[in-house]
């Protein structure tokens, strides 16, 4: 025994007080007594002052009982420096088997307990500003009492990037810790937390007038910060939820807090807003669709049916524009405008898009191999012309599918245009010269203008439904449409009305002098099989009404 690293000492139950009778060379070294102060004497001296921890309890109660037990106690060494013992306590039994002596083993455990609650602590307790953890808010909350009227707020420092950038990150910390000063001394707090970053969160007793509450709250968090060498004023943004605290209502309710603050700073910076059950229920159903639609990818369930462009001199079909649908298991064919807006949101607008020029690209090359030479458009999302390299990832799909540049058009809404930046006009460029049609889709319902048909590389302008429909009987949309033929006619580009569902609306873009149309008039959107018997039995399209 006297080699083991574990401190081991023998006490004997037969002796008055239970006195040690035998301790090894590592039970001297851990407790810093010389093994003749130890012997005759009961150990729990080691305890000094501290003999009421309930490890101690536990020990005579297990040394009453004859019984095995490990226990975690607080001890101290002969220089008075407390230590943590993890103590195993074993009884020693006679031939008879009644206890004679019970030996225990001793392993300092002081450094374990120290970075456990360290550990614990930074689980709890934020670094900086000393307030509560996310975790530490809920675990706060849960010792409330059932019932308790609950006003949780969530803020955001909008430009502590800014400042981090600007004055040093000492100085962030300092504007941090002075916000969490400003949050501890609201009337009513129950516990302040920093969730991270610059987002804080407070559960407060809820008063009578919420509202004018909040409202005072946040004048207040928005007052200047004074920094070493600067005073600052920034923008905190803010949301607030309200409920009666149970013990299933903790997270939710901060969950409530913080879709609240997300719905504000989807309103600017520096706004506030309470908890809308709506934005909840419009955050679920984005979160569900967002998964929905990965799946969808994974199951292959997107499709592209196919719309006709229609020479409206001779009914002859020159293009067809592909359109994306979901064939969801469940609900079925699904139109763009119902997942486009959240696929973008999402990003994965991105792999959805990629996906869709492909299949173009393959549709393209079918048509051309079975004789039917029609150009085959798609549209490019906004979020794909930005984030993709359209020029890049149409090299690699022209290699795989064998299409010819020329057989493909791109179809760019106005609102790709917007930005107006070198690389939207370098993307059109590098587009163009590799022979891919570029098309200015939905033309008059955004902010793109005349002068941008003439500084991009366009081949088409599709002017939209809304200039098409009563265009007989109003003499100002005649007019709108005239302009931009004529400026198309100058360009050396093609106009195309979209939406042509009437044998007048037909009729009178004729007498304009439109050269396509495309609308249900024609044909509705096809399933590419369906195209491909069109386009076999009836390439030409009539071009008056039956």
């Amino acid at each position: 025994m006297e080699g083991f690293s574990d401190g081991i000492a023998i006490a004997d139950l037969a002796l008055q007080d239970h006195p040690l009778v035998y301790v090894n060379s590592a039970f001297e070294r851990i407790s810093g007594y010389r093994r003749e102060e130890l012997l005759g004497r009961n150990c729990r001296f080691l305890q000094g002052t501290e003999r009421t921890q309930p490890a101690v309890r536990e020990m005579a109660s297990a040394i009453a009982e004859g019984r095995d037990s490990t226990v975690v106690l607080r001890n101290f060494r002969r220089d008075g420096t407390p230590f943590w013992s993890e103590v195993r306590l074993r009884p020693l039994r006679d031939a008879e088997g009644r206890v004679t002596h019970y030996l225990g083993t001793t392993r300092d455990v002081t450094e374990f307990r120290d970075v456990n609650e360290r550990l614990a602590r930074a689980a709890t307790f934020d670094e900086v500003t000393g307030l509560l953890t996310r975790r530490g808010l809920l675990d706060r909350l849960a010792l409330l009492g059932a019932d308790e009227p609950l006003l949780m707020l969530c803020c955001d420092v909008d430009q502590l990037r800014d400042v981090n950038a600007t004055y040093g990150r000492s100085a962030g910390d300092l504007l941090l810790l002075e916000l969490g000063r400003r949050l501890e001394a609201v009337p009513g707090l129950i516990a302040g937390s920093r969730l991270g970053a610059g987002q804080f969160a407070a559960a407060l007793r809820r008063p009578e007038a919420a509202e004018a509450m909040v409202a005072a709250l946040h004048g207040m968090l928005r007052q200047p910060f004074i920094l070493p060498g600067a005073t600052v004023a920034l923008t905190i943004t803010l949301g607030w939820a309200k409920g009666v605290w149970t013990a299933s209502q903790g997270e939710p309710l901060l969950i409530e807090a913080e879709a609240a603050l997300y719905a504000a700073k989807a309103a600017g910076r520096g706004e506030r807003r309470a908890f809308d059950p709506a934005v909840e229920r419009e955050a679920r159903r984005r979160l569900r669709m967002t998964a929905d639609l990965r799946s969808a990818l994974a199951n292959r369930e997107f499709v592209l049916h196919y719309q006709p462009k229609v020479e409206l001199a001779t009914g002859r079909i020159l293009a067809v524009e592909a359109l994306l649908r979901w064939n969801n298991p469940i609900f079925g064919l699904q139109s763009p405008d119902r997942f486009l807006p959240v696929a973008e949101q999402s990003g994965l607008i991105v792999e959805i898009g990629a996906w869709a020029l492909a299949e173009a690209a393959r549709t393209a090359a079918a048509l051309h191999r079975g004789g039917h030479a029609v150009q085959v458009a798609v549209n490019v999302s906004p979020v794909q012309f930005h984030r993709d390299d359209v020029p890049g990832l149409f090299r690699r799909i022209l290699a795989e599918t064998g299409a010819e540049p020329g057989w493909i058009s791109i179809e760019l809404t106005e609102t790709v245009l917007a930005d107006g930046s070198a690389r939207t006009l370098a993307c059109s460029q590098a587009l163009r010269e590799m022979g891919i049609g570029l098309a200015m889709d939905d033309f008059g319902t955004g902010f793109a203008s005349l002068d941008q048909l003439r500084s991009l590389p366009f081949t088409e302008v599709k002017l939209d439904r809304s200039f098409v429909r009563n265009l007989h009987a109003d003499p100002v949309q005649s007019a709108i449409v005239t302009g931009v033929l004529g400026v198309a006619r100058a360009l050396g580009i093609t106009a195309t009305c979209e939406g042509v569902e009437t044998e007048a609306e037909r009729q009178r873009l004729m007498v304009l002098g439109c050269p396509v149309a495309q609308g249900y008039l024609f044909s509705l959107p096809l399933a590419k099989e369906d195209l491909i018997w069109l386009l076999e039995k009836h390439a030409v399209l009539p071009v008056a009404a039956a």
